[in-house]
C-alpha cells in the first residue's frame, strides 16, 4: 500500500470521477425549440430512480433535456435558464489510485476552459430560445462514483472503519483531518440498503452505490438551484446599488419584485417530491450542506429592501398627488371666492 490510511479498504472494481460544469446562461430556456436550434439529437432527462421506487415520489415539473452534442462532456439544458455540462471518468484500480485521480482531476483547470469552450459553442446556436441572455455564471461540482468493489464491502464499513479516508477524498485534503472535522464530513451522510452509501460535502460527494445515477442527478440538481440563488442574488446587488445611486420609478422596482419571484418560483418548484422518500431526504440534506435556505433568506432580505423602496417611492407619489390635489382644491376655491367678490360689485 502506498497511503497507510488506505488500508483495509479493497481494490475499486468499477467506479467514476464525475465533474460537473453548471452554467446560468438566461433567465429562461425555450426547450421546445432547443433541438431544431442546436441541430443535435435530444432526449428528456426526467429523473431516474429505484426500480422500486414509486414515480410519483420524485419527477421534474419540466424534464431537462439531454444532447448527444459532445464527445467529452454530457449536456443536460434546463427550462429555467441553467446549461449543465458533464464530464466523467471511468475508474478501477487500488483505492489510493483513485484518490489521486480525484485529487488531480479537482485541480485541472484545463477541464474548466474545456466545458467554458463548450459552453460558447452551445450558446452561439441557442441564441434564438435564450429568454433575456446575460453573462454566464458558473458552479461546479465533483462526484466520487464506486459502483463496485472487488471484494464486498457494507456501507457501515465504510461509514465507520474507513470514514477518516473518505472525508478526506471529498475535502480533497492531503493530511489527517482532525476527528471533528471527518464527524462534520458525515453530518450528511446517507444509506438506503446495507451496501450503499452517500457522502455529501459543499463541493463534492461520495457515492457507492450500484447504481449511482439518481444521488448524482440529485447533487446536480440542487447545484443548478445554488447557481439560480447566486445569479438572483448579484442581481439584486446590482439593483440595489443603482437604487442607492439613482432614483428609480416605481414601476421598474415592482418589476423587479415580480421578476425575481416568478424565477426563484420556477427554479424552486422544478423538481417534486411527495411524501418522505429517501431521496427526497437525500435532496434536503444537499441542500442544507449547499446552504441553499441561507442564499434564500439573504435574497429574502433584500427583496424586502426593494419592497420597502418601492413603497416609500409609491407613498411619496401619492403624497405628491395628494398636495397638489388639495393645491387644486384650494385655487378653485379662491377662484370661486374672487369671482363671488367681483360679482358683488358689479
Amino acid at each position: 500500500m502506498r497511503d497507510g490510511t488506505s488500508a483495509g479498504i479493497p481494490a475499486i472494481a468499477r467506479g467514476a470521477i464525475r465533474a460537473f460544469f453548471l452554467y446560468d446562461v438566461a433567465d429562461t430556456i425555450d426547450l421546445s425549440g432547443v433541438p431544431s436550434a442546436l441541430g443535435s439529437l435530444t432526449s428528456p432527462a426526467p429523473l431516474q430512480v429505484r426500480p422500486q421506487t414509486a414515480p410519483s415520489f420524485i419527477q421534474f415539473a419540466s424534464p431537462p433535456l439531454v444532447v448527444a452534442r459532445s464527445p467529452k462532456f454530457a449536456t443536460k439544458i434546463f427550462d429555467y435558464g441553467v446549461v449543465s455540462l458533464a464530464f466523467a471518468e471511468t475508474f478501477e484500480g487500488e483505492w489510493a489510485d483513485f484518490v489521486a485521480a480525484a485529487r488531480r482531476l479537482r485541480r485541472d483547470e484545463t477541464l474548466v476552459s474545456a466545458s467554458r469552450e463548450e459552453l460558447d459553442r452551445i450558446l452561439e446556436d441557442l441564441r434564438s430560445v435564450l429568454d433575456d441572455p446575460h453573462t454566464p455564471l458558473m458552479e461546479d461540482y465533483f462526484v466520487f462514483e464506486v459502483e463496485r468493489f472487488a471484494q464486498p464491502m457494507a456501507a457501515k464499513d465504510l461509514a465507520e472503519t474507513h470514514r477518516a479516508e473518505l472525508a478526506r477524498l471529498v475535502t480533497s485534503e492531503e493530511r489527517p483531518l482532525a476527528t471533528r472535522e471527518v464527524d462534520d464530513v458525515f453530518r450528511v451522510s446517507f444509506s438506503y440498503y446495507e451496501d450503499d452509501l452517500a457522502v455529501i460535502e459543499w463541493e463534492s460527494a461520495f457515492v457507492y452505490d450500484a447504481n449511482p445515477g439518481p444521488v448524482a442527478d440529485i447533487l446536480e440538481f440542487a447545484n443548478s438551484q445554488l447557481l439560480e440563488l447566486r445569479t438572483y442574488d448579484a442581481l439584486l446587488d446590482a439593483d440595489l446599488d443603482r437604487i442607492y445611486k439613482f432614483k428609480p420609478r416605481a414601476e421598474e422596482l415592482r418589476f423587479l419584485i415580480v421578476d425575481v419571484r416568478e424565477l426563484l418560483d420556477r427554479s424552486g418548484n422544478a423538481l417534486k417530491f411527495i411524501g418522505d422518500a429517501y431521496f427526497a431526504r437525500l435532496y434536503r440534506g444537499a441542500s442544507s450542506r449547499l446552504g441553499l435556505d441561507e442564499w434564500q433568506r439573504q435574497i429574502d432580505a433584500k427583496l424586502r429592501t426593494v419592497s420597502e423602496t418601492y413603497r416609500f417611492i409609491q407613498d411619496r407619489a401619492q403624497h405628491s398627488r395628494d398636495t397638489l390635489l388639495e393645491v387644486i382644491i384650494i385655487l378653485l376655491i379662491v377662484i370661486e371666492v374672487v369671482v363671488g367678490i367681483l360679482a358683488l360689485h358689479r
